[in-house]
């Protein structure tokens, strides 16, 4: 890389970033850059460090002839044999501060000399003397089961000034590992290390809080983890209500990093420690006192289908079930093409054309189905003497216990289904409630006859014939048998089946995670 220690990263001349973190753990007048050239002369000048001409070595010569040179002159300036003379590359411009404490500290207990290290297991290979390949290794196991292997990272290597003076290298026993991390341990060589540290100099750091239970369900939380998915990239916290644990119970599989708080005030507390760029709120409604306090320690405060004052608080509202009319058309994202699905709805692909016969019906209502329109729905499939298969997802809130045989059909109930997109995939049709659950079969491709469970639902506008679903309004006032004729029309019309279908697929054509996350960071000013 051509110019590589005056290049901008983040707008800051590599060797600056190196420099800084050295002024952090060091005085500037014991801090100096060793260099032949004039313009990384003029910039470590400017950040008030002493700059001295580099030694004429040869071009062959290595960093501990360099080094060897340098504790001379330093000691030529009043430098002591007990001083520790550190060397730091500005070719690591992601090393903390506390390391060099630690390197310092690595001497009062002893230790002669220190390097920077990063466990760099791998099964790896060498030549023995005749030039044959040999494990490096004494059993052939998982990496992480491997014993510890460090490599030197560069970052830093360090030793006593009169050590240096008298045996010319800076490693002398006994040894202290400093180990970093992976970040720390980043030496920048070339492009692809540079895309590298440009990766880690964008990130964010982003909370994100949702909370599930069998009142609430669980689609607050799979949402939560489809945008931790699509912001990985940054450093997200998921945070959760440790008085709903089922939550934690959901989050503790993924790897993300995990917080649980004591409720709003405690989540407010939460971040105003990590003074986050961004918090995410998928809790439904909020109130304005609290998004308030949320801006006050960050930099953006995004809520989710939040109808409460705090969205009118809030950077940006999305929601894809209704607009909040109280908030501006420019602050909010809504409609479907700005649902957030589970991840695993983008992974399978969306089902054919639809087949002349009803071969399976799916029935799913959420995670507790308050009016129990399971069991209607199965009372009205026995009504039309239904013959085909029936699923039956029932959520963590739902309190029966269901034999499809009592109805006189066959299939299967499921319980904590763990990839539902196939099965919905492998419906001819759903019979469903108007939450979230419509956007995912829809994205699908199934058709779906919908009974809503509170007036709430009924203004989800995605429940509607545009969108692929036959909806009849709120589920506990439509009688079975008004159900089972539904049901049986559905059944015996494949050409409805069949544009109900084609509708799902064509509004939420454009619909994708990454899209409608793109579209919250531009709102936002990312």
């Amino acid at each position: 890389m051509p110019r590589k220690n005056v290049r901008l990263l983040a707008g800051v001349p590599l060797v600056v970033h190196a420099i800084r973190t050295v002024l952090q753990a060091a005085d500037p007048g014991r801090t100096i850059v060793i260099t032949d050239d004039e313009e990384i002369a003029a910039i470590s000048a400017a950040e008030g460090v002493v700059v001295t001409r580099e030694p004429e070595t040869t071009g062959r010569a290595t960093l501990d002839d360099v080094a060897r040179k340098v504790a001379d002159v330093i000691a030529e300036r009043g430098g002591a044999d007990r001083d520790i003379f550190l060397t730091v590359q500005p070719t690591c411009p992601f090393l903390r501060p506390e390391r060099l404490h630690h390197a310092c500290a690595a001497f009062e207990g002893g230790a002669a000399s220190v390097i920077s290290v990063v466990d760099d297991r791998h099964l790896g290979w060498r030549l023995d003397e005749q030039g044959r390949p040999v494990p490096d290794y004494r059993a052939r196991v998982n990496r992480q089961e491997l014993d510890p292997q460090f490599r030197e990272t560069g970052a830093v290597i360090g030793c006593r000034l009169g050590d240096l003076r008298r045996r010319g290298t800076r490693i002398i026993e006994p040894i202290k590992l400093i180990e970093v991390d992976r970040q720390e341990a980043l030496d920048i060589d070339d492009f692809s290390d540079w895309a590298i540290a440009q990766h880690y100099v964008s990130r964010r750091t982003i909370v994100i809080r949702a909370d599930a239970s069998p009142e609430r369900g669980m689609g607050h939380a799979f949402r939560a983890l489809a945008i931790s998915q699509e912001l990985a990239h940054h450093q997200v916290t998921i945070a959760t209500d440790q008085s709903q644990p089922l939550g934690k119970q959901l989050f503790s599989q993924y790897p993300f990093d995990l917080a649980e708080i004591d409720g709003n005030d405690g989540f407010v507390k939460f971040v105003a420690e990590r003074q986050p760029d961004l918090v995410i709120l998928d809790q439904l409604d909020t109130d304005r006192a609290y998004v308030q306090a949320l801006k006050s320690c960050a930099s953006r405060v995004v809520t989710f289908e939040d109808q409460g004052s705090g969205a009118i608080e809030a950077d940006l509202l999305v929601c894809d079930l209704y607009a909040n009319l109280d908030v501006p058309t420019e602050a909010q994202l809504s409609g479907i093409s700005n649902a957030i699905l589970a991840p695993n709805f983008e992974t399978l692909a969306q089902r054919g054309a639809t087949r002349d016969s009803v071969e399976e019906i799916l029935l799913l209502f959420g995670g507790t189905d308050p009016c129990n329109l399971t069991e209607k729905s199965l009372r009205a499939l026995r009504q039309i003497e239904y013959d085909g298969r029936c699923s039956v997802v029932l959520g963590p809130g739902y309190r029966s216990e269901i034999q499809l045989s009592d109805f006189g059909l066959h299939g299967q109930v499921h319980r904590n289904i763990k990839f539902i997109p196939a099965l919905m995939r492998n419906a001819d049709m759903a019979i469903s409630s108007a939450g979230r659950t419509i956007t995912e079969l829809i994205s699908l491709g199934v058709p779906v006859l919908c009974l809503c469970q509170n007036d709430k639902e009924l203004t989800h506008t995605h429940a509607s014939a545009r969108f692929g679903v036959i909806n009849l309004g709120l589920g506990e006032l439509v009688d079975e048998r008004t159900l089972a004729a539904h049901i049986k029309r559905l059944i015996d019309t494949p050409q409805l089946r069949q544009i109900l279908h084609r509708r799902a697929l064509y509004e939420t054509a454009e619909r994708s995670n990454q899209a409608v996350m793109s579209r919250i960071l531009e709102k936002i000013g990312w």
